[in-house]
């Protein structure tokens, strides 16, 4: 039985997040690897035109890609990975996306999500989106008036004087945008048979955060992945990129 890899990836625009995995790809291009890939801030097409052509299928490269910006989008990339798509979806592919569509899932393959804290904004815009009929950034504004309005005062009674995430909790249902996340990540993470390697900004450590999971594995550094908090918890390893350095360094390995 193949150990199947899970593999997060951090740190800062420019630090090598993507550029690692394709060295990975390119290094197995000789192996039958496939490395499908959904992208969620269209980097990689570049990439893949510039420093990478040799990848590109056409070129008889092993990277494939799809796109994926809304939460739908992201719901049809997984769907795409796991071949359940519906006859409309598969229309709607392009000639090298349909290559990989179908091409059967090995346990060599890579399953690539660059970057994956845009999965955590996408399911939040979703949700407030479908619930308020709104966009997510005219429905901050609103309850920031909400607020000024009551002098700054929320829903807990506690006097507030920015609009985060922590001070909204009673305008938005976390549970829901919860599960519609969790629901991807266990695609991803626990039910793709293949290897995964995703790639994700990095956020500072609040200096009132408690959470233990967090403060034990990122705490020293001051940093931990953006994106929800315990993504940095469903991955066996996790590296750090650090700019101009040329290996990643690891800060983990195992669950």
């Amino acid at each position: 039985m193949s150990v199947l890899e899970r593999i997060l990836v951090m740190g800062i625009t420019g630090s090598g997040k993507s550029y690692q995995w394709l060295t990975i790809a390119r290094s197995l291009k000789n192996t039958n690897a496939v490395f499908r890939c959904i992208d969620t801030d269209n980097d990689i097409d570049y990439m893949l035109g510039t420093q990478f052509q040799d990848l590109m299928p056409e070129n008889g490269g092993n990277v494939y890609v799809i796109r994926a910006c809304d939460w739908l989008e992201y719901k049809t990339a997984i769907r795409w990975f796991n071949k359940k798509m519906s006859k409309e979806e598969e229309s709607k592919l392009d000639k090298n996306q349909l290559i990989a569509y179908k091409k059967p899932v090995n346990s060599n393959d890579w399953l690539i999500v660059d970057k994956i804290n845009n999965a955590w904004s996408a399911v939040q815009d979703y949700f407030v989106d479908g619930v308020h009929q709104e966009d997510i950034g005219d429905y901050f504004l609103r309850i920031r008036k909400e607020l000024k309005s009551k002098g700054d005062v929320g829903k807990s009674g506690q006097k507030m004087t920015s609009i985060t995430l922590e001070s909204i909790d009673g305008w938005k249902d976390w549970p829901v945008i919860n599960k519609l996340y969790a629901d991807f990540m266990k695609e991803i993470v626990y039910k793709s048979r293949c290897h995964v390697y995703a790639a994700t900004d990095v956020d500072e450590i609040d200096k009132k955060e408690k959470d233990p999971e967090i403060l034990s594995l990122f705490g020293d550094l001051r940093i931990k992945p953006a994106g929800q908090k315990k993504l940095g918890g469903q991955f066996h390893s996790i590296f750090l990129m650090i700019p101009g350095s040329i290996k990643p360094f690891q800060l983990s390995s195992g669950m």
